[in-house]
């Protein structure tokens, strides 16, 4: 069974982050993750409900997040991965990462994560065969999406994750729901159950 690096840390405990310097992430109530469209740094804060049932400390939650961040940053280059911050507050815990790149976030969760525009997309394989939604539910050919408009950003992932935008969501997949004019993250249904961690199928956000 595969099981991502998220999935590993929330079985140690429960997490996420928050902290000076998280910036749009401050205020997220559930696991969400930022692309910066100008240097493809990727942010990502993952917020998880702290129960009695919980052992760890926020210090021996953070020890064992940091000396994970470090183990693959040993693997992948230093700075890959780098830990901003652990909180645990009342019933919540949060943890908030950043990684180089989108490259960086996948190899750390283990997992196909990608960003950045549809022309390069594209180029590295990924499918766009399919119809995109709008908005207001309308369906549009990827491909014409494609070659219309290939500067376009795009994150495509396979984490049941929000993924928050800098501009407004223009087009999803069909296994998406848009939940506000820059968020959107992969509907309950459309989660792969057996695993728990990732989609039935890859999921795609675009964003000018």
């Amino acid at each position: 069974m595969k099981k991502s690096r998220k999935f590993l840390i929330l079985c140690a405990a429960a997490v996420a982050a928050l902290l000076a310097g998280c910036g749009k992430l401050d205020d997220v109530d559930r696991t969400t993750v930022y692309v910066d469209p100008e240097n493809g740094v990727v942010q990502e804060a993952i917020v998880e409900e702290y129960t009695d049932e919980d052992t760890y400390s926020e210090n021996e939650l953070e020890a064992f997040v940091q000396e994970d961040a470090a183990a693959y940053n040993e693997e992948a280059g230093a700075d890959s991965v780098t830990v901003s911050g652990v909180k645990v507050s009342g019933d919540e815990v949060r943890i908030l990462l950043r990684y180089a790149d989108s490259s960086a976030y996948a190899g750390y969760h283990l997992t196909d994560f990608f960003a950045g525009t549809l022309a390069e997309a594209q180029e590295a394989g990924y499918d766009f065969s399919g119809t995109l939604l709008d908005p207001e539910g309308e369906a549009t050919a990827a491909s014409d999406l494609l070659s219309g408009h290939p500067d376009y950003h795009v994150v495509i992932f396979e984490e049941p994750v929000q993924i928050l935008t800098d501009s407004p969501v223009l087009y999803v997949s069909s296994n998406v729901v848009i939940r506000s004019e820059t968020t959107a993250e992969v509907t309950e249904d459309n989660v792969n159950q057996e695993v728990g961690v990732v989609t039935s199928e890859k999921a795609y956000v675009i964003y000018e």
